[in-house]
């Protein structure tokens, strides 16, 4: 481990990773920390983080900060540090690790009580606005409008008077306190005129061929069912990936060696033509990619996978939570009832560079917005700085 320390009060400080040999070292405490923090638990185990590491770290730096409370370890902030673009002009940004594949991002805190993560993220952030320079803006998304962290935030940009702004990132559609039967929890589903109309294309599919429905939960064959999926998302409307083709080949391996993994398949006469890639952890069911033969998109397979592997998770897992995942799709209020803002939180460093991102993006461009010949200089100015 790195001798990196700087103290940032009396009892609190911080030492700083930014090498992945250092990095492998820290596999017990951290999964010590987020087994106790156990809310998604899987995005948040030391195994996560190495597998996104390795496919996209690349050019970009580990930037881990380990805040400790005398010598115990109380939180992780696991960010890094990457170039991009902020209102077209290039900027050093600092974010938590994590992507489009990333269902949450998140401080880990193991079972620190409000007042403690306070400080936690105190000691964070007066390390990088004090002691750290090579950054120009520190992007925190997604945060999650019900959880702690937002009002833990808020509270710290107003006490510290950070420059900051605050915006929509995506919606999140969710359903807690299920505790029925499938059954059940299908006779509670509103939306008359979406059931019937379900239940016809349901229906015609079923009538076309031999319909089975598979799910994968152990990793015996797992390469050859993860091809099974590669081959029918090829097959979808869904761009191809290409941020992380095997991404989801090494998730898959991973979660089913810990036994998360349910990845569901609709076979028509013996073909898969339909998958849904999940994840079931601390009786909450993630739901993370569906895909279907874009040939079969009449019978609305992307429902009946819906149906089918929350029919699954309710009856054989006893899952009490459904998490659909950040997306505006309109097709999510019909399974689940609740639904939650994920909010995007820039804090500005107290830089030259920084106190001009933060007039420009606060004073300028919201007035430019105003006004419509103001707006037409705008586009011009982005198209000229792109």
């Amino acid at each position: 481990m790195s001798n990196n320390s700087y103290p940032i009060t009396d009892r609190y400080s911080i030492k700083i990773v930014t090498e992945l040999n250092e990095f492998e070292k820290l596999r017990t405490i951290w999964d010590n920390l987020a087994e106790k923090q156990g809310a998604h638990m899987p995005f948040l185990c030391f195994d996560w983080f190495k597998m996104w590491l390795e496919h996209f770290l690349k050019d970009n730096k580990l930037l881990i900060l380990l805040v400790y409370k005398g010598e115990q370890l109380e939180a992780i902030a696991p960010f890094f540090l990457q170039r991009d673009k902020f209102k077209s002009i290039g900027v050093k940004k600092i974010e938590l690790i994590g992507n489009v594949y990333s269902p949450v991002r998140n401080f880990i805190y193991g079972d620190l009580s409000n007042e403690e993560k306070k400080k936690c993220l105190l000691s964070i952030f007066s390390y990088l606005f004090n002691n750290l320079n090579g950054w120009d803006i520190i992007d925190l998304c997604p945060v999650l409008e019900d959880n702690e962290n937002l009002t833990i935030l808020q509270s710290i940009i107003r006490e510290k008077s950070y420059q900051n702004w605050v915006e929509f990132y995506a919606e999140n559609w969710y359903m807690n306190g299920i505790n029925y039967s499938s059954n059940e929890y299908f006779n509670r589903r509103s939306h008359p005129d979406f059931k019937k109309s379900f239940k016809r294309r349901k229906k015609r599919f079923e009538e076309s061929g031999k319909v089975e429905f598979k799910m994968v939960k152990e990793d015996e064959g797992i390469d050859e069912y993860m091809d099974y999926y590669y081959e029918v998302y090829g097959k979808s409307w869904k761009k191809r990936e290409g941020v992380g083709p095997t991404f989801h080949r090494d998730l898959g391996k991973l979660a089913a060696a810990k036994g998360w993994l349910r990845l569901g398949f609709l076979y028509l006469n013996g073909t898969p033509v339909a998958t849904h890639f999940c994840i079931v952890s601390n009786k909450v069911g993630y739901f993370l990619k569906v895909a279907y033969d874009e040939k079969y998109k009449d019978y609305g397979l992307g429902n009946v996978m819906h149906y089918e592997t929350i029919r699954y998770m309710i009856d054989y897992d006893r899952i009490e939570s459904i998490d659909l995942g950040a997306g505006n799709e309109d097709f999510k209020k019909f399974w689940v009832s609740d639904k939650r803002e994920m909010k995007r939180i820039i804090l500005f460093k107290n830089s030259f560079k920084g106190n001009s991102l933060a007039f420009l993006n606060n004073g300028i461009l919201p007035t430019l917005n105003k006004y419509k010949p103001l707006r037409r200089i705008k586009e011009i100015l982005g198209n000229r700085l792109q």
